[in-house]
């Protein structure tokens, strides 16, 4: 944390390159003159044709599978059996049915509110502690694009394993996924 204080200070002491009243100087460019030869005759035949030929393959290329690998960041938390817990994960989805994705166990950082003895009080405290979480399964809901990002928004529903608490919960978050 020091060190980013001192890279701060470092910055904020170093002198602007160039004053905002500053005139640059300027020049004149030379003028270039290009003669453009006229462009060849186009058949428009043979364009339409090419144009046919490319939405032919694409429509061949296309994929007659639900299965097809998406990865998601997002946020998630749950409350089950006393315990609230939260995460951040990446999940890898393997199959798409219409809205719907389809998760394989992954990975997630996140924190779990725990019922903690603490001996030299003699009472039970609520203490809040990371963890590591795994998603067991989850179910993702495409709701729809975020064009300002270049993002797929998703609601998620999943199941998780947590291994500080050896627990298990629900949760229910957002993730984003590439287009």
């Amino acid at each position: 944390m020091g060190l980013w204080f001192a890279a701060l200070a470092l910055t904020m002491t170093l002198a602007p390159a160039q004053e905002a009243g500053e005139i640059l100087a300027s020049r004149t460019l030379p003028e270039a003159f290009v003669v453009l030869a006229e462009p060849p005759g186009i058949n428009f035949d043979i364009y339409d044709a090419r144009a046919q030929m490319e939405e032919i393959a694409v429509a061949e290329t296309e994929p007659h599978s639900i299965f097809r690998i998406r990865r998601h960041v997002g946020v998630a938390a749950g409350y089950d059996s006393g315990v609230l817990h939260g995460s951040i994960g990446m999940y890898i989805t393997v199959a798409e049915w219409g809205r719907w994705n389809f998760g394989v166990p992954s990975p997630e950082v996140g924190f779990g509110r725990y019922r903690v003895y603490d001996v030299r009080s003699r009472t039970s405290l609520m203490k809040t502690k990371s963890t590591l979480l795994v998603s067991l399964a989850s179910v993702h809901f495409r709701g729809g694009m975020l064009r300002s990002i270049g993002k797929v928004w998703y609601v998620n529903f999943e199941q998780v394993f947590d291994v500080r608490a050896n627990l298990t919960g629900s949760q229910i978050g957002f993730s984003f996924s590439n287009p």
